[in-house]
C-alpha cells in the first residue's frame, strides 16, 4: 500500500519543478536583451508511478501517479533557421566588402565631376587651345605647363590614393585571418567545457547560445560548415553536443577542418600576398594546405576578390593611361616638332606610370622649351600645339591593353564599368542584407524572449506553486487529524 506519506512527496516535487520553472522564466527576463541568448524552459514530466513493474509489485488496480519533476532545461533552437542565417549572413559578409570597397573606389575616382580627372584633361586641352590662338604668348605658355602639371599631378593622386587603400585592405585581410582563427579559438574553449560537462547529464544552454554567436560571427567571414558531434557518457537528449566547423569554398566542399570537435583541435588558416609580373596575390593555406583559387566567399573574399582583382584593374587602366599619353604626347612635342625636349617624364614603363608622371625639367624650367611648331618653321606656326591638343580631346591611341580608341572614351570606358561593378554589389549587399534581417527576425520570434510570454508563464508557474503549497496544508491537517484525533 502507498504510504501516508507518499502526498508529500509528491507535492515536494511539485514545489521544485514549479520553482525550477519560475527561475528559468527569471532567466529568461533577465536576458531579454542579451545578444545571442535564446529562451529557455524547463521540460517537466510526471514521476514514475506506484507500483512499478517488477516481480514483487502490490496487486493493486491500475496504478498511482507520484508527481512531477523537471527532467531537462532546453534552448528554443531551430537549427534549420540558424543554417539559413549563416548562409545569408555569408553572402551579406562578401557583398558589403566589395560594396564598401568599390564605393572607396568611386569617392577617389570623383567622376563625374568637376574636379576628376575627365575635368582636368579637358582644362589641359583648352589651354593648349588657347596657345594654339595665341602662339607667342608667354601667358598661355605657363597656363599649359599648370594645366600640365596639373594633369600629372592628378594621375598621381589616384595612383597614391587607390595604393593607399588596396594597403588598407590588404591589412584588412590580414585582420580577418586573425579574427576567423581567433573565433575559431574561442569556440573550440567552449567545446571543452561543453565536453566536460555533458557526459554528466547536464545541458549548458549558455555555453551552446556564447558558441552560436561566435559561429554566426564566424560565417560572416567565411564559409562554414557545422556538424554536431555527441559528447558521450551520460549526455541528455537535448544536449547539442560539441561542434566541427569545416571550412567550405563557394560551391560547398570542403577545404579542410578549422575546429575539430572530437579531437577539441582547431587549426591555423594563414595567408601570404605576392606579387609575380603586375599580379597581385592573396593565397590562403589552411594547416599547411593551399586554398589558392579556391573562393571561401564572406568577407574574406570580398576583400581578396577587392585587393587583388578591382584595385589592380583600375591601377593598371590609370598606369595605361598615363602611359599611352606621355608617350603619344612626348612623340609630337619631341619628335614631329624637332625641338627634342620631352613634355612629360618618368614614364618610361607602364607599370607605375601614373604614379610616376610629372612634366619634365626642360619645361619646367622654361616655358620657351614648350613645341609650338615644327622646328625652323615660320613665326606663327602653331601646327604642333594642335596635334598635342588633338591627343588629349579626340586623337585615337593604341593603349597597351589592346584597346583602340581616344584618351576620353578610354578614361569613361573604366569609369563605366566600375560604376557598374559598384552598383551591383550596392544593390547585392542590400538585397542580401534584407535576406540575412528575414532570417534574423524569423529567429527572433522562435528564440527570441518574449516579455508578454514570459509574464504569462510567471503567472502560470506562480499559481501552480501556490496551488501545490496549498495542498502541503491540506495534506499536513489531514496527517494532523490521523495523528492527534482519531482513536480519542
Amino acid at each position: 500500500m502507498r504510504s501516508t506519506f507518499g502526498s508529500l512527496e509528491a507535492l515536494r516535487k511539485a514545489l521544485f519543478a514549479q520553482q525550477g520553472a519560475i527561475q528559468a522564466t527569471g532567466h529568461n527576463i533577465a536576458n531579454a536583451n542579451t545578444e545571442g541568448y535564446s529562451r529557455q524552459r524547463v521540460n517537466l514530466s510526471a514521476t514514475q508511478p506506484f507500483p512499478t513493474p517488477s516481480w514483487n509489485a502490490p496487486f493493486i488496480p491500475g496504478q498511482v501517479g507520484t508527481g512531477v519533476e523537471g527532467d531537462s532545461s532546453q534552448r528554443i533552437r531551430d537549427t534549420f533557421i540558424d543554417a539559413q542565417v549563416r548562409h545569408e549572413t555569408n553572402k551579406n559578409g562578401y557583398w558589403n566588402a566589395k560594396s564598401q570597397a568599390l564605393s572607396k573606389m568611386e569617392d577617389i575616382m570623383n567622376e563625374p565631376t568637376d574636379e576628376g580627372l575627365s575635368q582636368v584633361l579637358d582644362q589641359f586641352w583648352q589651354a593648349l587651345q588657347d596657345l594654339s590662338a595665341n602662339p607667342e604668348n608667354a601667358g598661355a605658355k605657363s597656363v599649359v605647363r599648370q594645366r600640365g602639371q596639373a594633369v600629372a599631378d592628378t594621375f598621381n593622386y589616384l595612383f597614391n590614393s587607390l595604393s593607399n587603400i588596396q594597403g588598407d585592405l590588404k591589412q584588412q585581410i590580414d585582420v580577418s585571418v586573425d579574427e576567423i582563427n581567433a573565433i575559431a579559438g574561442q569556440i573550440n574553449n567552449i567545446n571543452k567545457q561543453i565536453a566536460e560537462i555533458e557526459p554528466s547529464g547536464y545541458v549548458a544552454n549558455d555555453l551552446y547560445d556564447q558558441r552560436d554567436l561566435l559561429v554566426d560571427k564566424l560565417s560572416g567571414l567565411a564559409n562554414i560548415k557545422v556538424t554536431a558531434v555527441s559528447s558521450g557518457g551520460n549526455a541528455s537528449d537535448v544536449a547539442a553536443g560539441k561542434y566541427t566547423i569545416e571550412f567550405l569554398d563557394k560551391g560547398g566542399n570542403s577545404l579542410g577542418t578549422l575546429v575539430d570537435g572530437n579531437n577539441l583541435t582547431t587549426n591555423k588558416l594563414g595567408v601570404t600576398f605576392t606579387e609575380t609580373n603586375g599580379n597581385t596575390k592573396a593565397s590562403l593555406a589552411l594547416a599547411g594546405k593551399d586554398l589558392s583559387g579556391k573562393n571561401v566567399f564572406g568577407k574574406l573574399q570580398g576583400l581578396i576578390d577587392s585587393y587583388t582583382l578591382d584595385y589592380p584593374n583600375m591601377l593598371a587602366k590609370l598606369d595605361d593611361m598615363a602611359y599611352t599619353l606621355a608617350q603619344a604626347f612626348n612623340q609630337i612635342h619631341n619628335e614631329e616638332s624637332g625641338k627634342g625636349v620631352d613634355f612629360f617624364s618618368d614614364v618610361d614603363n607602364k607599370a607605375g606610370a601614373a604614379g610616376n608622371i610629372t612634366i619634365s625639367d626642360d619645361v619646367k624650367s622654361s616655358v620657351e622649351n614648350i613645341a609650338i611648331g615644327k622646328e625652323g618653321s615660320p613665326s606663327g606656326d602653331h601646327s604642333i600645339v594642335q596635334a598635342l591638343a588633338n591627343v588629349v580631346s579626340n586623337g585615337t591611341l593604341n593603349f597597351q591593353d589592346g584597346t583602340k580608341t581616344t584618351l576620353k572614351s578610354y578614361l569613361q570606358g573604366a569609369i563605366g564599368d566600375m560604376g557598374v561593378d559598384a552598383q551591383a554589389a550596392n544593390r547585392l549587399a542590400e538585397n542580401t542584407l534584407t535576406l540575412k534581417q528575414t532570417a534574423e527576425n524569423r529567429r527572433m520570434s522562435i528564440s527570441g524572449v518574449s516579455i508578454d510570454e514570459e509574464m504569462t508563464n510567471l503567472i502560470k508557474y506562480q499559481h501552480a506553486y501556490s496551488a501545490a503549497a496549498r495542498m502541503v496544508t491540506v495534506v499536513d491537517q489531514m496527517l494532523d487529524t490521523i495523528v492527534n484525533k482519531m482513536g480519542r
